[in-house]
């Protein structure tokens, strides 16, 4: 499967070059967590936009050129991390990281939907990419030689883009602003930026709480890969269920969990809670996914609006969480991140619900 593969290699890529980022900052360059948040919040600014433009570009023009450019871009703003050695140019590295990253992913997420119509275990590789580009980067702590070895992963992955075979581009027609397809996927839009705006307010200083729990760089890797490897397995066996189910499920977890670290008085008693957070980010993920893919026709404008309000969670959780965490503490925010994702919950059920209704009333209305 060479686009599982691909995904596996973007994404080990990428998370390897983002874990140790924010111990980066402060440790060797000086920065608090109000600037730490900034710059998380500048790259997903940059991948917001991104994947909103290229996912739409996908459909207008096809998948092609946009997984393979977006591939070769990425390897060479990652290469660039190598060079960074202030504050300031590891800012701008990482708002170009993000223009490049956000190319690729709706293109290879449409190809991988339009041949073979499932996504779970697609969706899996990339959490199994996750997980070793984690562990890969704890294990090597070493910031330049991480940023390098990741640059390579998806030099890699864009060589195995040029040996995919691409149908005959059927292109769509969508509006530079495609109000129709926000409004008629708003409840997983709308509901996922609740919850992961609360999870990003923890993860942009994740790494921080684990070294202030006593943890080692190696085994903060420890930790990100369990996370990814539970998620390999589980998102391999989940696509059966129903989307609705799944999604429900997620945010369910989500806020068990979430309050659950702020128990954790020793690296070790993370494990637990690295294993419920992956069971919860896989079947929200590939429940938001299922719901986009099975309810449009312009699938990669559908799902570059999904990474796109995945970016803007990212966004306001790093802004946020940096200055929460300053204010408040780790389990303050991390009390706040739960708040956010029972508003969630709330959000999708009701809005789904509701979005149906009116949908089925103005599908009845046409066929009378």
């Amino acid at each position: 499967m060479k686009a599982g593969f691909i995904q596996l290699l973007s994404s080990a890529g990428l998370s390897g070059a983002a874990l140790l980022i924010p111990n980066m900052l402060r440790d060797d360059l000086g920065a608090n967590t109000v600037e730490i948040g900034v710059i998380a919040a500048s790259f997903n600014l940059a991948l917001f936009a991104s994947s909103y433009i290229f996912g739409r570009a996908s459909d207008v023009h096809g998948r092609k050129l946009y997984l393979q450019g977006g591939l070769a871009l990425t390897c060479i703003a990652l290469f660039l991390m190598v060079f960074v050695n202030t504050t300031v140019s590891l800012a701008v590295v990482r708002i170009l990281v993000g223009l490049c990253a956000g190319i690729y992913p709706s293109a290879l997420l449409a190809h991988v939907y339009e041949t073979e119509g499932k996504v779970g275990k697609f969706t899996a590789y990339g959490s199994l990419g996750f997980g070793i580009g984690t562990f890969f980067a704890g294990f090597v702590g070493i910031y330049y030689e991480i940023f390098f070895v990741s640059a390579l992963m998806l030099l890699i992955a864009y060589v195995v883009s040029l040996r995919i075979k691409f149908e005959e581009p059927k292109v769509q027609k969508v509006p530079l602003f495609p109000k129709a397809i926000i409004k008629h996927n708003l409840p997983v839009y709308l509901s996922v930026m609740f919850r992961h705006t609360g999870a990003n307010m923890i993860w942009v200083v994740y790494t921080l709480f684990l070294a202030d729990l006593g943890a080692s760089a190696a085994f903060i890797g420890i930790v990100y890969g369990i996370n990814a490897v539970a998620q390999f397995v589980f998102m391999r066996f989940i696509d059966r269920y129903k989307t609705g189910h799944l999604i429900v499920l997620g945010f369910i977890m989500s806020i068990i969990t979430f309050p659950s670290y702020t128990l954790a008085t020793r690296p070790e008693e993370i494990i637990p809670m690295q294993l419920t957070i992956a069971a919860a980010w896989s079947c929200l993920y590939v429940g938001a996914i299922k719901y986009i893919m099975e309810r449009n026709d312009e699938k990669g404008t559908a799902s570059g609006l999904l990474q796109s309000s995945l970016s803007i969670s990212a966004i306001i959780g790093a802004l946020i969480g940096g200055v929460s965490v300053y204010a408040l503490g780790y389990h303050g925010t991390m009390y706040i991140a739960t708040f956010l994702t029972i508003i969630g919950l709330l959000v999708f059920i009701f809005s789904d619900k509701a979005l149906t209704k009116r949908e089925k009333a103005v599908k009845d209305m046409g066929g009378v």
